[in-house]
C-alpha cells in the first residue's frame, strides 16, 4: 500500500488536488471580479464628485444672476 493510499479522500469530489485547484481557480475569479467592480465604483466616485461640483458651480451662477435681478 502507498502512501496516497493510506492517506483518506478529499470530500469535496475526486482527487484532493483537483478540487483544491477549483477551488483556487474559482477563488482567483472572484478576486478578479472584486477588483473589476472595486474599479467601477472608484470611476463612479470620480463622476459623482464632478457632479457635486458641477452644481455647485451652477447654484452660484444662479446666486449671482437672483442678486442681479433684485
Amino acid at each position: 500500500m502507498s502512501a496516497a493510499e493510506g492517506r483518506p479522500r478529499c470530500r469535496w469530489g475526486g482527487g484532493g488536488g483537483e478540487a483544491v485547484l477549483r477551488a483556487r481557480a474559482e477563488a482567483a475569479g472572484y478576486r478578479r471580479l472584486l477588483r473589476a467592480r472595486a474599479a467601477e465604483v472608484e470611476a463612479l466616485r470620480g463622476a459623482v464628485g464632478a457632479l457635486h461640483r458641477q452644481l455647485e458651480g451652477l447654484r452660484d451662477r444662479r446666486s449671482g444672476e437672483l442678486a442681479k435681478y433684485q
